[in-house]
């Protein structure tokens, strides 16, 4: 079995290395998100195509076969221990780099960025693309096609700011990362100013 040490090594590791894309496949994979969806999140976001492959190797020679397995020595589940440490000392590296990358939004990622907010979709954690649409209208009287809308949400993604799922049963379903409400503040702050009414019935 493995220890919280042996994780905690393996991600210090990735931070030495300054290895963000494996940190964040490990992440990913600790909150039961599948590879369907870890491998495209990682090229579109990092142009990578080894990150995950590579975490997954580094996970099966710490014997470790499931997120919910328990450490060894604290008897924690691994997901858990692996949340500890991106928590302490991963998210403000994160956050900084959404930062950074935030200062190139487009128009079109900041309109639907406008929706998610305004509507209260943002916080909600798994948004439904129906769900979307309906507040996008609510706000521009109008909904993108399903080629602009895709763009940007591929656009936000490579932010950082959500991911798309890619499972088939899960098709349509955006998450965003649990760090990423610690800054909805100033991404609000950077939005245009527009006013929410509710749809026509």
């Amino acid at each position: 079995m493995v220890k919280a040490s042996d994780i905690v090594a393996l991600m210090e590791r990735y931070l030495s290395e300054k290895k963000l894309d494996h940190l964040e496949a490990l992440y990913l994979w600790s909150r039961g998100i599948t590879p369907v969806t870890i491998a495209p999140v990682l090229r579109n976001k990092y142009a990578s195509d080894v990150a995950y492959s590579n975490v997954v190797n580094d996970i099966s020679q710490l014997k470790i076969t499931s997120y919910n397995d328990n450490t060894e020595d604290t008897r924690e589940p691994i997901n858990m221990a692996i949340d500890d440490v991106f928590r302490t000392k991963c998210v403000d590296i994160f956050l900084d780099q959404i930062r950074e990358s935030y200062k190139v939004v487009n128009e079109e990622g900041k309109m639907l960025l406008l929706a998610l907010t305004r509507s209260g979709l943002f916080t909600k954690g798994d948004i439904n693309l129906d769900e979307l649409k309906l507040a996008y209208r609510s706000l521009f009287k109008e909904i993108p096609s399903d080629y602009s809308l895709n763009a940007t949400l591929r656009h936000l993604e490579k932010i950082g700011l959500l991911h798309m799922e890619r499972e088939t049963y899960r098709a349509g379903i955006i998450r965003i990362p649990p760090y990423v409400y610690a800054i909805l503040l100033e991404i609000e702050a950077k939005l245009p100013i527009v006013e929410f009414s509710e749809p026509k019935t």
